[in-house]
């Protein structure tokens, strides 16, 4: 058996890495040693608050790093709080505010994407089988299991020809300004119209004894296509670093993936996501496995992938079935609660084809997500971004932008919909629910952007930007959580 898939080398890395800092870390300690106790009910007036803000980002651990910061009452125009705020920065995965905010206003919280199941002929035949990718990111091996028990109950026994259209997302199933490192991971996976299992291969290595390589085992299923495992890790000792590495590359149309690294013996396994690279084919793969598992034969599939090359004369199909996606308040929940790219990315396409248009369906799907903010009266040059996710560096976002994308939903009919799609930011003796947040994150990149509703103060929005600093995000955290909880101690004050 040979593969048509192309030769791409792909890689996924779990790094721990220690940095040191004698000047962080007395910042370090001194933030957590001095972090504010809002349990004892420490209050800071409004007036103070520039004062505070302005001391955190003056520390010398901070000092080469880019801080943008935008804080504004829910119910006023006037900042509140505000450092660089005019200013471009990497929003990094806070872009997803833009995304699922344009998302929201333009389709609605119960819209669903619609895949359709197309027939020839009748059972227990089909001459064929026609599913109609639609960049549904909820399709998973479930899905296609009911697909194919509902062809059973209705009698089919035979497929003649398993087709697939791929071909209402336009242009390139990748963003072409990621960069090479995300494109080998699960969070950088293609998006194009028929994908499943979120386009990406789920693995877990296990530590064995002393010595020992790691075990490597497939969540789900192992690859459709033939493969090998060039297995070059360890199992070390608990006084010895941890680290894995996952590289896959094709070999003469062989698969080949290779662990590197070690995990103490006795320890946690490790779980890694390595995307697909031909992911048209690879649903294809798995849903034929599954109709096969329901006992029906399937002869050959053709993937359609080129919406310019001349399509199959339909004029005799019929529609079996509907696949309906979970509905849009869902599917933005799981973008900015797990942060998913996959959804973000196909959502924002989704929001392409919605218009009729000659250029691809990312572009189409930015300048949809461009018109709907500007009714929103987000000005538009307040940020320029190239996807829908954040993955990519080329995306540029002001604090203001995002701060007034806030201020948009809260004022919205979906209100509630958008922020329960947002995290709580879990602070000692503050309830769940006062700060909510979308995070952003990335080498060099740490963002914050949301809610703060507090007893003694005005609801807030804020975005608290940190860009190109050097220290470790595990360094990075409390004095960002510090921020926060000045934002939720605040009082009037005479």
């Amino acid at each position: 058996m040979t593969s048509t898939a192309p030769r791409f080398f792909l890689c996924c890395a779990t790094v721990w890495l220690t940095i040191a800092s004698s000047v962080f870390a007395a910042d370090f300690r001194n933030a957590q040693a001095n972090r504010p106790d809002v349990r004892q009910d420490n209050r800071i007036c409004a007036a103070d608050l520039e004062t505070a803000l302005d001391q955190i980002a003056a520390r010398p651990a901070l000092q080469r790093a880019r801080i943008g910061v935008s804080v504004q009452p829910l119910n006023s125009s006037k900042p509140l709080y505000a450092r660089e705020a005019q200013r471009f920065f990497l929003p990094a995965s806070t872009t997803k505010v833009l995304t699922t905010a344009a998302a929201l206003t333009a389709l609605g919280p119960d819209y669903q994407i619609k895949t359709p199941v197309q027939s020839v002929g009748k059972p227990p035949t089909l001459d064929a089988l026609k599913i109609v990718g639609q960049g549904d990111p909820s399709f998973s091996d479930q899905t296609l299991q009911k697909i194919a028990k509902t062809l059973h109950s209705q009698g089919v026994r035979r497929i003649k020809t398993l087709i697939g259209d791929d071909t209402v997302f336009k242009g390139p199933a990748v963003v072409p300004s990621w960069e090479w490192e995300d494109l080998q991971a699960g969070w950088g996976s293609p998006v194009n119209s028929l994908m499943v299992n979120e386009n990406a291969y789920e693995v877990r290595l296990y530590p064995q004894v002393l010595g020992e390589p790691l075990r490597l085992e497939w969540q789900l299923h192992e690859p459709t296509v033939p493969w090998r495992l060039i297995n070059r890790s360890r199992t070390v000792s608990a006084s010895e670093p941890e680290y894995t590495e996952i590289v896959r590359r094709f070999n003469e149309g062989v698969l080949e993936i290779e662990v590197l690294g070690q995990l103490r013996a006795g320890g946690d396994s490790d779980r890694s996501w390595i995307a697909v690279v031909d992911p048209g084919p690879y649903f294809l793969r798995r849903l034929r496995a599954q109709l096969e598992g329901q006992g029906i034969k399937v002869n050959k599939t053709q993937l359609i992938a080129d919406p310019d090359v001349e399509q199959p004369d339909t004029s005799d199909e019929q529609t079996l079935t509907e696949i309906q996606s979970p509905p849009l308040s869902e599917l933005i929940y799981t973008i900015n609660q797990d942060s998913n790219n996959l959804y973000a990315e196909a959502v924002l396409k989704t929001l392409g084809v919605q218009k009729p248009s000659n250029s691809d369906t990312l572009t189409q799907g930015l300048q949809t997500l461009k018109q709907t903010l500007t009714k929103l009266s987000i000005d538009s040059t307040t940020y320029d971004i190239a996807d829908g996710s954040g993955l990519s560096r080329h995306n540029l976002v002001s604090p203001e932008a995002l701060v007034q994308t806030l201020k948009a939903m809260d004022r919205s009919p979906h209100a509630e919909v958008f922020k329960k799609s947002l995290r709580s930011r879990a602070l000692a003796g503050l309830s769940p629910e006062t700060v909510l947040v979308k995070t952003g994150s990335m080498t060099g990149v740490s963002n914050l952007s949301g809610y703060v509703r507090s007893d003694t103060f005005a609801p807030l929005a804020f975005t608290i930007f940190f860009n190109q600093y050097n220290q470790s995000r595990r360094q990075l955290t409390p004095i960002l959580d510090e921020m926060l909880m000045l934002l939720a101690r605040l009082e009037p004050c005479s």
